[in-house]
């Protein structure tokens, strides 16, 4: 039988499940439109965090032309903040607001302090650079407990579990979802109808027009570069239950996220939208019915194609250069 089902959290391949066990017994019970709609609704969970995260990627790259190694490491960063307030008795709402404030100041004083350095130079300086950068914090992570993986509890009021469509989600899950879609939606707002907005899309499009025009460029990237480590801080903190949080939890889905640009566009903030859904439902679908590496070959393989074949991504709106 092939074929995943969800518990705990995790995505069981029916492969591994042992025969006459409960969980056996009750995966013959259950209907494949259960099982396709089970896995269109964990995609969409993944999908959400990819979001979320994605988000700063192509806000930094869009801006200033940098692609930020150092992004999962501050996606790391964010987890471990969020549950060591937690555990100091800081509630889980205060947390998801102080951990990303303070890794987005972190952020603006990483681009202050070093990437406005290498601001004019070629792009594989930035890539060393952010590459080197990516292990320092990993380093300071590891030394602040980031060797042992700590774990977030889910917090009470969202406990349990929500029935959709007969599939029992638990209510944790919609909220991440929910929170990852409010806060894009917030933010296209926020850049469509702002004077720091117009000034993104401006230096997006255009940079030497923008400058041209008076767009002050530097505090310009460090606005960016603090929104950006703050969308990655968030989304760390908002999966700490789901994925726990460690030195270098934020290393595989940097992976995803890259992927998740690449299909999007460089620089293409709805593509990356639609892009990280595409990618969540992709892995989840591909590890449920044929198990985690095949899940992983097929998403490379759709990457490949989008770059052979549409480099723009989605919407023909991504960079190539």
């Amino acid at each position: 039988m092939r074929g995943a089902i969800i518990v705990d959290y995790k995505i069981v391949d029916i492969k591994t499940i042992q025969p006459h066990s409960p969980i056996q017994r009750s995966i013959r019970r259950e209907e494949p439109e259960m099982l396709a709609l089970s896995l269109v609704l964990n995609g969409i969970v993944l999908g959400s965090v990819l979001l979320l995260f994605s988000l700063g990627l192509t806000l930094i790259y869009g801006v200033g032309r940098i692609v930020n190694f150092a992004h999962g490491a501050l996606f790391s960063a964010g987890a471990m903040a969020g549950v060591w307030l937690v555990a100091s008795g800081v509630p889980f709402g205060v947390a998801l607001v102080v951990a990303p404030v303070a890794v987005g100041l972190i952020g603006v004083l990483i681009d202050w302090a070093i990437l406005a350095r290498i601001r004019d130079r070629p792009m594989v300086d930035s890539l060393l650079l952010t590459f080197g950068l990516a292990l320092l914090i990993t380093g300071i992570l590891y030394e602040l407990g980031g060797r042992n993986v700590q774990i977030m509890p889910v917090p009470q009021v969202l406990g349990g579990v929500i029935s959709l469509g007969g599939i029992s989600l638990p209510t944790y899950r919609v909220f991440v979802s929910v929170l990852a879609i409010a806060l894009t939606i917030a933010l296209i707002l926020f850049l469509k109808n702002s004077k720091w907005g117009l000034r993104v899309r401006a230096a997006n499009d255009d940079p030497e027009m923008g400058a041209c025009i008076g767009i002050d460029r530097e505090r310009l990237m460090h606005s960016v570069v603090g929104v950006s480590a703050a969308l990655a801080a968030a989304s760390g903190v908002a999966a700490a239950p789901i994925f726990t949080a460690h030195a270098v939890v934020g290393d595989k889905i940097l992976i995803l996220a890259f992927m998740t640009v690449i299909l999007g566009g460089l620089g293409s903030l709805r593509g990356a939208v639609v892009a990280a859904y595409a990618v969540g439902l992709i892995l989840v679908f591909g590890e449920g019915y044929f198990g985690g590496q095949l899940a992983l070959m097929l998403l490379f393989i759709v990457v490949m194609a989008m770059l052979i074949n549409w480099p723009r991504g989605f919407f023909g709106e991504g960079r190539t250069e």
